[in-house]
């Protein structure tokens, strides 16, 4: 879970399927940080295609409600774009959730939430230079959930609510070269909706009439593999050859080429074993070294008998 030391107290995280996600630190940490005027945490989640996920947000007892009994505002951006806000105040709530993005529906006269999704990024090679470019600034925020913190005083319900924008329900697709350099592996599409409970607006004020944001959370999400390739995590290691599994064939197989490999082996043995010579046989090395003579040498019989 995202904790900054700056701010105790303020927890962020992404879940799915109800459970929060894996976080790995940022290896640019400390230079994102000199690129923004409060403190940020930067993590990183794995997505996987297809799966729903949420921003979940809490506020525990280590943080300080004293100043002015204000509230904390939390808006969500998902690929730069807004998606929904949540309040937490002491006494109130202070745990809360965004899942996507809600509005009311004309059609069925009834408050609807379109679910949040990842979604595999799509590439096509042949493109015009309009589409590399368009495709290139939609893709600055891609992969890039935000949360922004500010603290605020809640003034009056309001049943203002929101209409729906038009949401994209499908996959991406963009040009390859517009995502040179970049590990981008997924985007944020919305699920096609479902009935749910209209929730309860507010209408705030910023603290000190100021809406200064006091902290905020990045959370790049990327596949496993576009994680390593930015060196998140590290890569996988390398198979080890072991037997369980393999079929009788391939077992068959494996053992034909041993039993190969150690005749073969043998053979070499032999062809370098020294040639076993009768003592009476010498070499004759005089002559053209490439094909030496044998020269058979003559017995001799040495008699030992008395005269």
């Amino acid at each position: 879970m995202a904790v900054l030391q700056d701010q105790p107290g303020i927890v962020v995280t992404v879940r799915t399927n109800g459970m929060d996600c894996v976080e790995y630190d940022d290896p640019d940490d400390s230079k994102l940080q000199l690129e923004r005027p409060f403190p940020t945490a930067f993590k990183y989640v794995e997505s996987l295609d297809d799966s729903e996920f949420t921003i979940h947000m809490k506020v525990d007892s280590s943080y300080d409600w004293s100043y002015k009994k204000h509230s904390l505002k939390f808006m969500v951006y998902v690929d730069g774009k807004y998606v929904s806000g949540v309040i937490l105040s002491r006494g109130i709530c202070q745990e809360g959730e965004v899942k996507g993005k809600g509005g009311f529906c004309a059609t069925t006269q009834s408050w609807r939430t379109h679910k949040l999704k990842f979604s595999t990024v799509k590439t096509v090679d042949d493109a015009t230079e309009d589409r590399i470019e368009k495709d290139r600034e939609a893709s600055k925020k891609l992969g890039l959930i935000e949360v922004e913190v500010s603290r605020c005083i809640m003034v009056r319900p309001t049943n203002t609510g929101g209409t729906f924008p038009q949401l994209n329900t499908t996959s991406f697709e963009l040009a390859e070269k517009s995502l040179k350099g970049k590990a981008i592996s997924h985007g944020t599409v919305y699920s096609t909706g479902e009935v749910s409970v209209a929730p309860v607006f507010w209408t705030t004020e910023p603290l000190d009439k100021e809406n200064v944001t006091i902290t905020a959370f990045e959370f790049r999400y990327r596949s496993r593999k576009a994680l390593q390739q930015e060196l998140v995590i590290p890569g996988s290691p390398p198979r080890s050859l072991t037997l369980n599994g393999l079929s009788e064939a391939e077992l068959r197989r494996l053992a034909a080429e041993r039993l190969e490999q150690i005749n073969e082996g043998t053979l070499a043995k032999k062809k370098n074993m020294p040639m076993k010579r009768e003592a009476s046989e010498v070499e004759d090395l005089t002559g053209d070294t490439r094909h030496p003579k044998r020269i058979q040498v003559p017995e001799e019989y040495i008699d030992l008998t008395d005269e």
